[in-house]
């Protein structure tokens, strides 16, 4: 049994194209697709509230009293802190340094 030929024989005929394409910018693309109800296949990035963290993070779990507590939360809420931000505004007012001293 022969199998039929396809026509794949001999493809170093097979050139690339070399013609060139007319450059669009991706303004006119999005405003042409836009008017022809495409919509975006890009992801949505979703927006944060605070700047990423520059170093590596770890747990501080401590049982205050109410009283403590709840005015550290409230100077957080007041100061638009979040926890580890606000506590570490509060060490540098008290003046530490990064080892825990007292700058001199």
């Amino acid at each position: 049994m022969t199998r039929p030929k396809l026509g794949f024989a001999d493809l170093s005929k097979i050139q690339p194209d070399t013609t060139n394409e007319p450059s669009v910018s991706n303004e006119i693309v999005d405003r042409v697709a836009e008017k022809a109800g495409f919509t975006s296949r890009e992801p949505i990035v979703p927006l944060t509230k605070r700047s990423a963290v520059r170093e590596p993070s770890t747990n501080l779990n401590i049982r205050p009293p109410v009283g403590v507590y709840n005015r550290f939360v409230a100077f957080s809420i007041d100061h638009r802190m979040s926890y580890p931000e606000a506590l570490a505004y509060l060490m540098d007012l008290a003046g530490l340094d990064e080892t825990g001293s007292i700058k001199k």
